[in-house]
């Protein structure tokens, strides 16, 4: 079937997949720094609440440090780790404006990312990554409708593989606070600890990894129902696009619209840890690109 976009052709040139290359080391940064949150909020309080049950001495150090950890997390190591999220959906959004020609909308995403600073990172990723990864970010079997369809699956298709892997991440995160506080508590009833005791030993370091999971859960719960509301109307968009009920101008206008709710959610959303992305990344990718395909067959027949 005749190539009536350019989609897949400018996703896999040297310019994008440069964007892609800064755009994930801007994330490995931010993954490292919500890798030290992790352990400092778990596995540091795990640690201190064993060794407080086996050394009393430790229990208001462990108490103090535990504590100290919690107002840290959420005073300093979450906003630095904002900062990086947003510099890396801004290299998102410029790679997606390029790639389903969009126009670039200063109002709501702001000044484009220096040029240096993409090089800078796009260079740092290069010494120990590969680009097979980075092709085709977009399904191939879009480049078989016109443009402004074409769009419309991009962006639904993303919105939908958002949505799977956090659902699964928020997930997991509630259920690990959950079984390594469980794990604390019976500690502490093994060992017959009195109320202050306990207080100190186990609810004390149970508190961080709590906050922790609770807070990945309904993070990652409120932008799903963010995700869900706007791979909804997508479809909505859809319906009337294919019929021709929407014009090509007004598709766009439209898929403009939602690059906006797009960025912003990118910008604010809760990072991922790489693992899970890993683990999922070749089923999410082959449910993504069926779905494509059953989108394109719409026109296609």
């Amino acid at each position: 079937m005749a190539q009536m976009n350019q989609i897949v052709a400018t996703e896999n040139a040297d310019a994008q997949i440069r964007l892609l290359r800064a755009r994930r080391q801007m994330y490995a940064q931010a993954k490292k720094l919500l890798s030290l949150q992790t352990v400092l909020t778990v596995a540091v309080p795990m640690v201190g609440a064993v060794c407080a049950s086996v050394w009393p001495d430790l229990r208001g150090s462990v108490a103090f440090v535990s504590l100290t950890i919690a107002i840290l997390d959420v005073t300093v190591f979450d906003r630095v780790q904002r900062a990086l999220l947003k510099s890396a959906a801004k290299v998102q959004e410029q790679f997606d404006c390029n790639v389903l020609e969009l126009p670039w909308d200063d109002f709501s995403v702001g000044e484009r990312v220096p040029p240096e600073t993409i090089h800078a990172a796009s260079s740092k990723h290069l010494k120990s990554q590969q680009d097979a990864s980075l092709k085709d970010w977009y399904p191939v079997a879009v480049e078989q409708v016109p443009l402004h369809l074409a769009r419309i699956i991009c962006q639904r298709t993303n919105l939908w593989y958002d949505a799977k892997l956090r659902r699964q991440y928020g997930g997991s995160s509630l259920g690990l606070s959950v079984g390594l506080s469980l794990l604390l508590v019976v500690i502490g009833m093994v060992r017959g600890l009195t109320l202050d005791t306990f207080v100190l030993t186990v609810l004390a370091p149970a508190a961080p990894i709590i906050i922790w999971g609770v807070r990945e859960y309904f993070r990652q719960r409120d932008t799903c129902e963010i995700l869900d509301r706007l791979r909804s109307d997508s479809e909505d968009l859809w319906e009337q696009a294919k019929t021709g009920a929407c014009s090509e101008t007004e598709c766009t206008n439209r898929s403009r619209q939602f690059q906006n709710a797009i960025y912003l959610r990118r910008s604010s959303s809760p990072l991922i840890f790489d693992w899970m992305y890993k683990v999922q990344r070749p089923r999410l990718e082959d449910q993504m690109n069926r779905g494509a395909e059953d989108f394109v067959r719409e026109i296609t027949g």
